[in-house]
């Protein structure tokens, strides 16, 4: 119990950015249009200065993540709908997953080596973002579990930061290496010991909820929600031989409902104020 308020209070002392937040709240489908005033109160509620506030919708207006309909009124663009959408598919993340027969996706990457340093962040961001774990330096891998065919991985990792020479391919074993040293790649414990925690963090959340003002309870569902999302978000997908699905199942489910909690209270948090 100690360690899971300990999280808690990580997770509720988090500052988003004046962009996350603007973004976030704005793809809700019950917002249309959401007034300057409105933003720069959203930001204060995490601490955020009205200016900081007033130079991110800036920002994002011109990069076409929002689009101003009115002075001053703003609703989603086509990039912060793209991103919007993109992010929202954590509720069927699963659907991403098919039957595993013990085969594995195999990344080559010893040749592409390691001195741009910008190119090897966004390499390993796509890898980590898709369930890769290395094996050793420069062979990534990762279950054969996925549902879609091998091309649509590979475009994917390149559209995610994978240099398009990397080599792509699927094996049914790797020779030399037992079984037990893939799985160990995935610490199992650890992964089921965060889909516990964050089930535990959402319900704690929602009883604490009961008993604090809108304004607390609008911060808290953002910050709660924000962070189960990205951690579903970046779940690596293991098959059924190699994580408990029942417990990634109960979180989703879990952020289903909390996800629809928190939208009622954003609701609330907009009509009065």
């Amino acid at each position: 119990m100690l360690y899971l308020a300990t999280m808690m209070d990580s997770l509720l002392e988090t500052k988003p950015t004046p962009k996350r937040l603007i973004l976030s709240l704005m793809s809700a489908p019950s917002l249309e249009t959401v007034e300057v005033g409105h933003l720069i109160r959203w930001g204060q509620l995490f601490g955020i200065e009205p200016a900081a506030t007033r130079v991110a919708v800036g920002r994002l207006a011109k990069q076409g993540f929002i689009t101003a309909v009115e002075r001053g009124t703003y609703t989603i663009g086509p990039q912060g709908s793209l991103m919007a959408e993109t992010a929202s598919h954590w509720a069927q993340v699963e659907d991403r997953i098919g039957p595993w027969t013990g085969g594995w996706i195999v990344v080559h990457t010893s040749h592409l080596g390691r001195a741009d340093k910008t190119a090897l962040r966004a390499r390993e961001r796509a890898f980590r973002l898709y369930g890769f774990a290395e094996l050793v330096a420069g062979l990534w891998c990762r279950p054969d579990n996925l549902a879609q065919l091998l091309d649509l991985t590979r475009t994917e990792l390149i559209a995610l930061g994978l240099e398009s020479a990397a080599v792509v391919m699927q094996v049914r074993d790797i020779p030399g290496i037992e079984p037990e040293t893939l799985y160990a790649l995935w610490p199992r414990e650890q992964i089921e010991a965060g889909y516990r925690e964050y089930i535990k963090a959402m319900i704690r959340s929602e009883k604490h909820l009961q008993t604090i003002g809108n304004e607390e309870a609008a911060r808290e569902t953002f910050l709660v929600g924000e962070a189960v999302i990205r951690r579903i978000n970046s779940d690596p997908l293991l098959p059924a031989q190699m994580i408990d699905t029942r417990a990634r199942r109960q979180l989703i489910k879990g952020m289903v409902h909390y996800n629809q909690l928190g939208r009622a209270v954003w609701d609330k948090f907009q009509s009065t104020n």
